[in-house]
């Protein structure tokens, strides 16, 4: 029995000796290996893959290639809540389950949304580079911005997340709206009120992004999208997936000032190329490397979580596998 951990080499985990003692604490015979995907030089992890019974991965695209080059392969135990980059027909098809987590970082991806927030809305990057880069102590050197507690928070997609944001977003005392296909405009739920996509998009100081990676959402904040925010010129925070926003046209946006400014803790390509990217250049730009989820104690359930699927799957008890996403 061989379970890989693999990842690209650049969101590998420099350490995995958690999940390694996991693995092997009822099970001392298994091997197990961690192997990070280079893309340029794939060579090792495909030499290892060819015997590999279980795959723990979080960001690999699961597709045909990899599928063929795994014969051994009946389970991939996804180590996050999308599971987008796995051809789950594919692999149903070769007889491999797949398993994702539902739920291990609800709260952190909350807090950090409202402190990406909090940075854009009170300049902390600007003040940051005059201080440290320009050496002017000049606290009028921006405009005043209004006190959170007179902005109105714009949240697409109401889910698990969504509902934490809006809830910390409530307790700062602001207003606010929400559009979720789900719930229907004009309601009003936990002090929150859900509208139309377009009154969302012409009433919200702040725009949070909250939706899923699906077909149908990719690019979704496009040319048009960010047109029908210019009546607010809100600032734009994406936590979710970096397809859902053509990156091109939001910074068309920022630059036409239909967009106050963004933070991006994710990006259409990951790991994406930094040299000479775009959005590295401005000064109402914050990019984080996909770090939203990443607390001591969310590490901690998503290894635990990923693990036990793996074990629980291969000692037959199919019933304690935590949220089975494929389409058996």
């Amino acid at each position: 029995m061989k379970v890989m951990l693999s990842d690209f080499k650049e969101l590998m985990q420099k350490d995995n000796m958690v999940e390694i003692k996991l693995l092997k604490k009822d099970h001392p015979d298994w091997t197990i290996v961690t192997q990070p995907y280079d893309e340029k030089e794939p060579s090792a992890f495909f030499a290892e893959l060819k015997d590999v019974d279980a795959l723990i991965t979080a960001f690999l695209p699961i597709n045909k290639m990899i599928l063929d080059a795994a014969p051994r392969l009946k389970l991939i135990s996804i180590s996050a809540v999308g599971y987008e980059k796995v051809d789950l027909k594919m692999a149903q098809k070769r007889g491999v389950r797949v398993c994702a987590i539902g739920e291990y970082c609800t709260q952190d991806v909350a807090e950090f949304t409202i402190s990406l927030m909090f940075a854009l809305v009170k300049r902390l990057k600007q003040y940051d580079r005059l201080v440290v880069e320009k050496h002017r102590w000049e606290y009028d050197a921006f405009m005043a911005q209004p006190r959170l507690s007179r902005m109105t928070l714009g949240i697409f997609g109401y889910g698990r997340i969504g509902a934490a944001v809006a809830k910390m977003a409530v307790a700062l005392g602001m207003r606010v709206i929400a559009y979720s296909h789900h719930i229907t405009a004009g309601t009003i739920k936990d002090n929150v009120e859900f509208v139309s996509e377009e009154e969302l998009l012409a009433k919200s100081d702040i725009i949070s992004n909250h939706m899923r990676a699906t077909t149908e959402n990719y690019h979704f904040f496009n040319a048009d999208i960010f047109k029908k925010m210019r009546q607010k010129k809100p600032y734009f925070i994406n936590v979710s997936r970096g397809e859902t926003v053509d990156e091109t046209e939001l910074l068309s946006a920022i630059d036409n000032g239909m967009v106050r400014g963004a933070a991006l803790d994710v990006l259409e390509s990951e790991p994406p190329a930094l040299v000479n990217n775009p959005l590295l250049q401005r000064d109402n730009i914050i990019i984080s490397p996909h770090a939203a989820f990443y607390s001591q104690d969310s590490m901690a359930m998503l290894q635990r979580i990923s693990c036990q699927n793996v074990t629980s799957f291969f000692e037959g008890r199919d019933e304690k596998v935590f949220n089975f996403v494929d389409q058996y």
